[in-house]
């Protein structure tokens, strides 16, 4: 059983909820390194004898021979499951309104993140004798929303990354999945979607839940899959995608 986790891009509103959410299901018994460009006080309090907190980390910046790197090699004495949680978070806009240099970062902030982060923690996996990739997708790479364009297409480039690496590295007993999320139950989104079923959001500790669980199935039930979690919501199906979205100020 796995209780070995690397978290990435930690202090979204998530990968805060999954880190706590390790500790409380197996305290002491788990190894959790967390990863974060900010400093976070409920991060900073997870911290014991087996949880290492590193922050002021860009991971788009991570190169050969830097000392996190080192540092998480040493952590971890066997294979352990890496959470990809990076990626700046989404405002409804009309493609238009989104630059080119805006949609560079937005890649960059999901897609880019993720890429680096593999390029340097993979080869530790597969020393390590494997291990699994969980990355956090989005439903609109299905349904291709409008006013979404950036935002759905670094989620689709993800998506296309997590296949991608569990094809080719299976053979090292690298398990890699997408989770695909319908809307988080966060402040964030209540405020951006004012007029959204909030009640039937996604609860942050179930989505939470379905990563641990995940990491615990063995290799060979789940690989290169991009897993969809939802809510049934009477809206969703009985309403327009526009009406959901609506801004009081539009």
């Amino acid at each position: 059983m796995n209780r070995n986790f690397l978290i990435t891009g930690a202090t979204s509103t998530l990968g805060i909820a999954l880190a706590a959410r390790i500790k409380q299901r197996f305290s002491s018994n788990c190894k959790l390194f967390i990863v974060s460009r900010s400093r976070n006080d409920k991060l900073e309090q997870l911290v014991d004898t087996n949880t290492i907190y590193r922050y002021g980390i860009d991971l788009l910046e991570l190169k050969e021979g830097d000392d996190i790197l080192e540092e998480i090699n040493t952590f971890f004495d066997s294979s352990f499951t890496v959470v990809h949680s990076a990626g700046d978070f989404w405002l409804h806009l009309p493609f238009l309104e989104f630059s080119t240099g805006e949609a560079k970062s937005m890649m960059d902030s999901h897609y880019g993140t993720l890429y680096n982060v593999l390029q340097h923690i993979l080869p530790m996996m597969i020393k390590k004798g494997g291990g699994k990739i969980m990355t956090f997708s989005c439903n609109a790479t299905e349904y291709h929303f409008p006013n979404m364009l950036p935002f759905t297409a670094a989620k689709a480039a993800v998506d296309a990354t997590i296949k991608c690496i569990a094809h080719e590295h299976a053979c090292n007993n690298i398990v890699a999945n997408s989770i695909a999320l319908s809307s988080l139950k966060t402040p964030q989104n209540k405020e951006s979607k004012p007029h959204g079923d909030y009640e039937h959001y996604l609860n942050l500790d179930d989505v939470s839940d379905t990563v641990i669980e995940i990491a615990e199935l063995s290799n060979h039930l789940a690989n290169g899959n991009i897993i969809n979690c939802y809510e049934y919501s009477k809206s969703y199906y009985n309403e327009g995608y526009l009406q959901r979205i609506e801004q009081d100020n539009k």
